[in-house]
């Protein structure tokens, strides 16, 4: 095996970790968080009263379920792809939405001015996200603006799923939390 093999098994591994350190994160705050904050929120942020309703809704268990679901989901959008030998552009694409993801947590931080839940594993692992993306593009074969466009494509589609994706988790997991 190659080193460029065996790095690309240290990513995902510690890509892994640190998807997980970020979920648990969340998982342990995002309540709380949302209790204490869903005032401030509604009166910064009228627009989004619904989706803050929402978040209240969701308990710390519906929310470790949605965020199985998710782990589900994006383990098997990373994997079967690369164990099948079918592509490699829709485990890129899931690391760019990912990646995404990670910088609107930051974002959110700045405009929120303080702590938001997910921010602090957001800001440890969005660099090691970046790179990833990075070392992907350059290993690739793509030389130009214009062969990076699968690049840009697969972070659109992988965005949109991801969105369709939490939509449904968050369903499930209120679904799910409520059996037990």
């Amino acid at each position: 095996m190659d080193l460029t093999a065996l790095f690309i098994i240290f990513i995902f591994f510690l890509s892994g970790l640190g998807f997980i350190a970020h979920e648990v994160e969340e998982i342990l705050t995002q309540h709380d968080w949302m209790q204490r904050n869903a005032a401030t929120l509604k009166q910064r942020f009228p627009k989004l009263e619904k989706e803050f309703d929402h978040l209240l809704t969701m308990d710390t268990k519906a929310f470790a379920f949605a965020v199985l679901e998710e782990a589900i989901v994006i383990v098997l959008a990373i994997y079967l792809p690369l164990h099948m030998n079918w592509t490699d552009i829709i485990p890129i694409g899931i690391f760019l939405a990912y990646t995404l993801h990670l910088l609107v947590h930051i974002i959110q931080g700045i405009i929120f001015h303080g702590y938001i839940p997910g921010l602090v594993t957001a800001c440890i692992t969005f660099p090691i996200y970046a790179y990833v993306i990075y070392f992907f593009i350059s290993i690739s074969n793509y030389s130009s603006y214009t062969d990076a466009f699968p690049f840009i494509l697969a972070g659109l589609a992988g965005s949109c799923f991801l969105l369709l994706n939490l939509l449904f988790s968050h369903w499930i997991g209120k679904k799910i939390s409520s059996l037990f």
